[in-house]
């Protein structure tokens, strides 16, 4: 499986077969080999994602249609890399993907807690984010936030 793919989860995408939006919910960590084997469904024989040119070795990714305030979306789709292409709506914002936005927001907060509880949690926290493969930039951004804020004195 490639990790080239720069689709996160909290990502707006089009479906390169319709021209809807997508919203991405999960990153299924699935190629589309091993997603079709494990759901009982050929992803290679869905007519849309053959025309994107999806490969068995597509990433997998959990979507939404969000194309009308009108309809909720009923149920998520499986789709192949190939088939969707990402909307960088973080190009108004300095850049910033949702996905890493939250995950920065997220340690932020585990690290104020774990600074405020034992130091040593501090470490582990952070050794366990590195090796969940977080980026280690975005694994310092979030301890010197939790530093600041401790240093600030918010709660």
């Amino acid at each position: 499986m490639t990790d080239d793919t720069d689709i996160k989860p909290g990502d707006v995408a089009l479906d390169r077969t319709q021209g809807r939006p997508v919203h991405v919910l999960e990153d299924t960590g699935q190629t589309v080999l091993q997603w079709s084997n494990e759901n009982g469904y050929d992803l290679l024989d869905n007519y849309g994602n053959s025309r994107c040119g999806a490969t068995a070795e597509d990433r997998v990714f959990e979507v939404v249609y969000c194309s009308s305030i009108q309809s909720e979306p009923s149920k998520t789709y499986a789709m192949p890399e190939s088939r969707l292409d990402r909307v960088e709506t973080e190009k108004a914002d300095n850049g910033r993907q949702v996905y890493d936005r939250i995950v920065v927001d997220v340690l932020d907060q585990l690290f104020q807690r774990a600074g405020r509880d034992d130091e040593q949690a501090v470490a582990v926290l952070e050794q366990y984010a590195t090796d969940a493969g977080i980026d280690a930039d975005v694994v310092d951004e979030a301890r010197e936030l939790a530093e600041a804020a401790q240093l600030g004195g918010e709660a």
